[in-house]
């Protein structure tokens, strides 16, 4: 009796067709790229909308290749249910930057696997913007630490507006302080590297003048070098590199003779009024904090 309903029930089940599509947006309290209707569509197009084929001639995996190459989904699985439907669970895709390609001129998002969605007007995501010319060899996502980086900082997140990469040994950011570019280096380091360009700003900018440098460079170990906008032959700032030769943290680096080349901090401070920041511009607020 036991072989009997087995052989019964598998028949049936060659039989059975299925009857409908049911369709799981994961992340839909996200950014709303596709909707349920437009995986409908996509199946459609691609000739394997399942609903009243035979569940045995329905193959899932085929589904799942198909809507994993769609642009606006990250990954995608497709399982039959037991009440014979067709179940798609499906994840929007997550960008995590915006990409100005200067290569091919072309503008997308990228996610954290480096998968590509083309920019359309009709989205707007709030991702950092990266702009550069980018190769199979250096791609976008090798800014992701740094980027990553920056924004679990609040100062670092109110300062940099955007990313400009040369080649891999030249990635830019540009400053919500108007008036000159920061020269990275590579994308390495960056955490030394903030930190070395936090404290150039704290005791070299607010005594030189927040225009007094067309770019400031963190290229090289335990210096930071400024170019001056007259041309001039670019200021050097030295650092102590004995307490921590990979990473110096601001209560290491070794800042003699810095403020007394730049005048003394006590005298050329500039005394803030008691009012906040309300009203106050990026540039400005971020000027205040190292002028406090």
């Amino acid at each position: 009796m036991i072989v009997a309903a087995s052989v019964w029930a598998d028949h049936r089940s060659r039989l059975e067709s299925c009857r409908a599509v049911d369709v799981h947006i994961v992340n839909d309290d996200s950014v709303t790229f596709i909707t349920r209707k437009g995986i409908m569509h996509e199946l459609h197009t691609h000739n394997v909308y399942p609903e009243g084929k035979l569940i045995t001639s329905i193959n899932t995996e085929e589904i799942e290749r198909i809507l994993d190459k769609c642009d606006y989904l990250e990954n995608v699985e497709c399982y039959i249910a037991n009440n014979d439907e067709l179940v798609i669970e499906a994840r929007q895709f997550m960008p995590v930057m915006r990409v100005y390609d200067n290569g091919d001129s072309s503008v997308y998002y990228v996610n954290r696997a480096g998968k590509r969605m083309a920019a359309d007007g009709r989205y707007h995501i709030d991702v950092p913007v990266v702009e550069g010319d980018f190769t199979g060899r250096y791609q976008p996502t090798s800014l992701l630490p740094m980027i990553e980086h920056v924004a679990s900082h609040p100062e670092l997140d109110e300062l940099v507006t955007m990313y400009s990469v040369r080649d891999s040994n030249n990635v830019f950011i540009i400053p919500s302080i108007c008036g000159h570019v920061v020269n990275m280096g590579n994308a390495r380091d960056f955490e030394s590297k903030f930190k070395k360009l936090m404290l150039f700003y704290k005791k070299v900018m607010p005594h030189k003048g927040w225009n007094a440098y067309s770019e400031i460079s963190l290229k090289w170990d335990y210096q930071v070098v400024g170019t001056l906008r007259s041309k001039k032959k670019p200021y050097e700032v030295p650092y102590d590199p004995e307490e921590d030769e990979q990473a110096p943290s601001l209560e290491s680096v070794n800042i003699k003779g810095l403020v007394a080349d730049t005048g003394d901090s006590s005298s050329n401070e500039k005394k803030e009024s008691p009012s906040g920041n309300e009203g106050m511009s990026a540039s400005s607020r971020v000027k205040k904090a190292f002028t406090d």
